[in-house]
């Protein structure tokens, strides 16, 4: 089987809309980071959709007349990376937006430049493990319900009882790693 047929090879699962959680929905993540000034954080563990996220409401931050500049920070990001950032930022003004994807890469000390050299920009999301340094606009927690749903939706049909638990606890309830798991044993 190629790539491209695989039901959870990567351009597929990207193509999934972003599931909210009950009662949220883009309308009313769109009026929270309003309410909050567009200074917020989208907050959740690892492969629970923050990134999906972010992907889909670039366009909707565009329609609003906003050009979002992203950052993406992770565990290879290096500590020169991290000292240029304020630099990088203080470029950035409104319209620009600065999203960071990965922030909790970021210690207090990389941390207060960052934040000061936003502050021109027409707003400053990021997506973090854990709340912390802003407001929290939305927390994303992932389930088996939710994977199953995702699963279904990829491949047109559900897998074998208690297969969607099995795989979910294995992988600690990151759907990003329960996807490639799949994948793999999808190739086979």
């Amino acid at each position: 089987m190629s790539a491209k047929e695989n039901p959870f090879a990567s351009v597929k699962i990207e193509s999934l809309p972003f599931r909210f959680p009950v009662g949220m929905s883009w309308d009313t993540l769109l009026k929270r980071l309003e309410e909050l000034r567009w200074c917020a954080s989208i907050v959740g563990g690892n492969g629970v959709g923050k990134t999906t996220l972010i992907e889909q409401l670039l366009p909707k931050l565009e329609e609003r007349g906003y050009q979002p500049v992203v950052i993406r920070l992770n565990a290879e990001t290096s500590m020169r990376e991290k000292d240029r950032l304020p630099e990088k930022l203080r470029e950035i003004v409104a319209p620009q937006f600065i999203i960071i994807d990965g922030a909790e890469q970021l210690s207090t000390r990389h941390w207060l430049p960052v934040r000061g050299a936003a502050s021109k920009a027409a707003g400053f999301i990021v997506t973090v493990h854990r709340s912390s340094r802003l407001p929290v606009a939305l927390e994303l927690e992932s389930n088996v319900k939710l994977f199953e749903g995702l699963v279904t939706e990829l491949c047109g049909g559900k897998l074998p009882e208690d297969e969607s638990h099995t795989i979910f606890l294995r992988n600690r309830g990151n759907i990003r790693e329960c996807f490639r798991e799949l994948y793999d044993r999808w190739n086979g």
